[in-house]
């Protein structure tokens, strides 16, 4: 009976042992890796029950054997985010990047109070960004770019005052405009609103004056500073008037008489001989610039020619946009100016100043600052030979008091000089 007794306390201890030796950080990542329904790199299967502590498992780091980031991105992981997560209290970074997580985003998630960078991005999550994102008070870098993530923006993000590197929330399906709370970000956050369904003005408030066009570019319901389309009742002011509106008769009243029976009647213009007077009139005129017309083009037919030829033939290289570096020691491409976070720090007669950081959040060590003018359409040079040879003189010009050109852009549409960004304020503030 006594040696059944210890057999059965012996079972019990063993068996105890075996649930309790993995502490409370290691059970939320196995919910993490149940919740994972296809693991073709085989990165979970060192994820056991058995282990003592999560912490040399492989995409697991910690600090003092509590875990404090998860890193498993591009694993081609299929599933969803379990809430579990969210108890894990100590983590500060979670990177499940380019993987095939579906599903909404767990609101428990952001029970995990100290996260200070997210990166969710080039997934497949669904639905509306939970406001209960807002308790992540720590949080500086959050990309939840190219998803299927919809409703509006989320306005909870203003919140998050740590915010300092990156905001993202490009390719995905928001909708509706861009709250006005959003000029609160810092203006040294990297705002990324592209390819989204946002319609309506970009508000000119707080740092999104300062933000450039790839901020908000791929919306084609956006209009305003700083993207090229304008707003409609920019492009016609007329609008919000009567649609009707005759524009040789800016007031659309038409003059009304009454007779002597007491009937209306409108207004008759001129007498019927009028009429035959000026249809005769314009006849004539017609037949005259017809004559003329015809004259000028027999005379000057092969000269025009000519010239437009000649003038295709010059114009042909820029027709499509060239991108000429200047300085030898300049790395960056056109396709990285494009793809960089770009902000507005000063406007004149000439265009609009850029601040471009390009790098920043791509894997690369530091960043790259740069300054882009667009050139107004008034300043610039129209046509490309005369732009090319004016640019390269600037560009020869080598003194210590002269900020340094190091590219320049050219289309019929979009003309940019690509210089050194001068980090001690502006040329204004230095003489005065």
């Amino acid at each position: 009976m006594l040696r059944l007794v210890l057999k059965v306390v012996s079972f019990l201890f063993l068996f105890t042992s075996l649930v309790s030796s993995l502490n409370s950080d290691g059970l939320s990542l196995l919910a993490l890796k149940a919740a994972v329904e296809s693991d073709p790199t085989g990165c979970l299967e060192s994820w056991s029950e058995s282990d003592a502590t999560p912490c040399h498992w492989l995409g697991i780091g910690c600090t003092r054997k509590r875990v404090t980031s998860i890193f498993l991105p591009n694993k081609g992981l299929t599933g969803y985010i379990p809430s579990e997560l969210g108890l894990v209290d100590s983590l500060t970074r979670l990177t499940l990047a380019q993987n095939n997580f579906s599903k909404l985003i767990p609101y428990h998630l952001f029970n995990a109070t100290n996260l200070v960078y997210i990166d969710l991005s080039h997934n497949s999550l669904s639905g509306s960004v939970p406001p209960q994102i807002k308790s992540l008070k720590n949080l500086t870098h959050l990309d939840l770019s190219s998803n299927s993530l919809n409703g509006s923006l989320p306005e909870s993000l203003v919140e998050l005052k740590s915010l300092s590197g990156t905001l993202n929330l490009s390719f995905n399906k928001f909708s509706g405009e861009i709250p006005a709370s959003y000029g609160e970000f810092p203006v040294m956050i990297s705002l990324d609103l592209r390819h989204n369904n946002l319609t309506g003005k970009v508000p000119q408030v707080g740092s999104l004056v300062n933000q450039g066009p790839t901020a908000f570019t791929g919306n084609p319901n956006l209009c305003g500073f700083p993207l090229g389309n304008l707003c409609p009742e920019a492009q016609n002011p007329r609008a919000i008037l009567n649609p009707e509106e005759n524009p040789e008769n800016p007031k659309g009243l038409t003059p009304v008489f009454y007779d002597g029976n007491g009937d209306k009647h409108k207004e008759k213009i001129g007498s019927v001989a009028t009429p035959w007077i000026s249809g005769v009139s314009a006849v004539i005129g017609a037949v005259s610039v017809l004559v003329w017309l015809v004259r000028r083009k027999w005379k000057t037919g092969e000269d025009k020619m000519g010239k437009e030829k000649k003038r295709e033939e010059v114009e042909e290289e820029g027709q499509n946009g060239k991108f000429m570096v200047v300085d030898e020691g300049f790395a960056l491409e056109l396709e990285d100016l494009l793809r960089a976070s770009a902000y507005v720090v000063g406007k004149s007669r000439s265009g609009i100043v850029y601040k471009v950081v390009a790098g920043r959040g791509s894997g690369t060590l530091g960043s790259t600052v740069v300054a882009v003018r667009r050139l107004s359409e008034g300043d610039a040079p129209l046509k490309f030979k005369e732009f090319e040879a004016e640019v390269e003189a600037i560009g020869r010009v080598n003194h210590p008091n002269i900020v340094r050109l190091r590219a320049y852009y050219y289309a019929n549409d979009e003309k940019l000089l690509v210089t050194d960004f001068i980090r001690n304020g502006s040329l204004y503030a230095a003489l005065h």
